[in-house]
């Protein structure tokens, strides 16, 4: 069982993706907890200002999406985006990729404790020039998927390591928040 505040991260996470209002039902289904820990949640992130109650659901605001940068910045998380040209390569109906301040150290452990997690497929690159390569055989993201490895190259400036995560739900998606912020923050 996840903890509140990885919980609450995701929730969060999720709520910055969306380009609506999202409701309490469909927060709970997309990351696999019950309504009534959603509302404690959402209770709490109105009173902290990071979400705002409309009439079709909820909203991040710029200070829920601040402070949400800034947790994932102290997870080691530099940049979080969907990615659902994804789906191709992996599996499930929901990517989201993770630009890493640092290198993966141990590429294999970490995709199974993503798996684990309850990820069904995660992909770790590293970007090193224009191009995309996967460790630890450095072979060239490229040769295996064109439109994902431009995707990428638009989006990450910079020599950075990438995971893309992927499940049938957000909270399989967001496998790394559940594996390296709990690590990473004090709660």
């Amino acid at each position: 069982m996840k903890s509140r505040e990885v919980a609450y991260l995701q929730m969060l996470a999720l709520l910055s993706l969306s380009k609506t209002p999202r409701g309490r039902k469909n927060l709970a289904e997309e990351l696999r907890i019950g309504e009534g820990i959603v509302r404690t949640l959402l209770e709490g992130a109105r009173d902290l200002g990071h979400v705002a109650v409309m009439r079709g659901g909820v909203v991040a605001t710029e200070q829920g999406l601040s402070f949400l940068k800034e947790a994932l910045n102290l997870c080691g998380v530099a940049d979080i985006f969907a990615v659902e040209e994804a789906k191709r390569l992996l599996c499930g109906r929901r990517c989201m990729a993770y630009v890493l301040q640092e290198e993966v150290k141990d590429p294999l452990k970490t995709r199974d404790s993503l798996v684990r997690l309850g990820a069904c497929g995660a992909l770790i690159l590293e970007k090193r020039g224009d191009r995309f390569f996967l460790p630890p055989l450095g072979e060239s993201l490229e040769s295996y998927d064109t439109a994902l490895a431009s995707l990428l190259k638009a989006k990450v400036a910079g020599d950075f390591s990438v995971i893309i995560s992927c499940g049938e739900n957000y909270a399989d998606a967001f496998a790394y928040i559940a594996l390296k912020c709990p690590q990473r923050l004090s709660f």
